[in-house]
């Protein structure tokens, strides 16, 4: 608390996870919020330096209350990382974790760090949604655009704007959103890329009508029921037309997102199965499969040979799971000595 309260008059005491006490504190030197929500802070950063002190002490707060004595003993053992962690969850059917292994914060993850002579190999898989979508649709368009290491690039060629504008379209269209700048990128897309977002408009119009869809896989994806839907007896006018149509577009962009995302998840279980079979005589492991992200902790001696062999499996998953697409899938390789160094 001390680095906030050098900024008060001396002997001033303020509970700083008092909000009534936090706003007092405030007034006095000079800065009057009707509230102390960190966004309407977050603007005041300038104005004294007892706001971005405060900020900093909520962060730090935070993290301590998070990530303290009690997650230690909880979750860290014999000097690893242990946390609860599931191989399909929700609709995507992604690999999940908790105890920090999804979100530790940036200023831990320096402690996450490799045995001594050992490293890490950390692998990303690149772009791999706009990929998965090339490879599930069949679109020979964007199966092209794949040939690159930055898919978006082609994309934007294509669509004859700048590459971010592109991106916003990519992802746009998977993610069901309309409006703004990606409406107008969206037009663009329905031209270039035809067979990709009619892929995507059947997956939303499956998810408007509650049917189930399955992944490239066969994974089910089962669609939930709307408040209206579920209420058997409703009142007369408790649900408008404007809240049915809304829920139903939800449903619609769920279904989207789910039918590439499911695919992208499969791809990259996948891969790290055959990364674990392709290194078992090896002394190599895999410590975190996580969404698109790979981490094996491998001897010093053999980091060369992993991040080959983890780049060759990729080749090898991908050519085996969405055998004749031609679509290109990259990941990108490091080898590192902490997971920080990883995320940097």
């Amino acid at each position: 608390d001390a680095l906030v309260l050098a900024h008060l008059p001396a002997g001033a005491a303020v509970d700083l996870r008092n909000p009534a006490d936090v706003k007092s504190m405030l007034r006095r030197v000079g800065v009057d919020v009707p509230d102390t929500r960190a966004w309407r802070l977050e603007a005041m950063r300038e104005v004294h330096p007892a706001v971005e002190a405060l900020l900093q002490w909520r962060k730090a707060e935070r993290i301590a209350t998070t990530f303290g004595h009690q997650w230690l003993d909880e979750h860290v053992h014999g000097g690893r990382l242990r946390g609860a962690w599931s191989s399909t969850d929700g609709a995507a059917g992604r690999m999940t974790a908790q105890a920090g292994l999804h979100n530790l914060p940036a200023e831990l993850r320096p402690v996450v760090r490799a045995d001594p002579g050992w490293v890490f190999v950390q692998a990303d898989l690149g772009q791999i949604e706009p990929r998965v979508l090339a490879a599930v649709s069949g679109d020979r368009a964007l199966v092209q655009a794949t040939r690159a290491d930055d898919l978006y690039r082609p994309v934007a060629d294509r669509l004859r704007v700048e590459r971010p504008i592109a991106k916003v379209a990519v992802l746009a269209a998977m993610y069901g959103q309309t409006s703004g700048t990606a409406g107008q990128a969206l037009q663009g897309m329905e031209r270039a890329y035809p067979v990709a977002m009619q892929y995507l408009r059947d997956a939303d119009r499956a998810g408007r009508e509650g049917r189930e869809l399955r992944t490239f896989g066969g994974r089910l994806i089962p669609m939930y029921d709307t408040i209206a839907e579920r209420d058997d007896e409703p009142d007369d006018g408790a649900v408008d037309d404007r809240s049915v149509s809304a829920a139903l577009a939800a449903r619609g962009r769920y279904a989207r997102n789910a039918s590439v995302q499911g695919a992208a998840a499969e791809l990259f279980k996948a891969w790290a199965a055959t990364v674990r079979a392709r290194l078992a005589a090896t002394s190599a492991r895999i410590v975190l499969c996580l969404h698109d992200e790979l981490i094996l902790h491998v001897p010093e001696t053999e980091a060369e040979h992993a991040a080959a062999t983890v780049t060759a499996c990729l080749d090898e998953a991908s050519g085996r799971w969405f055998r004749g697409t031609e679509v290109r899938f990259v990941t990108d390789v490091q080898v590192v000595r902490s997971w920080a160094d990883a995320k940097g």
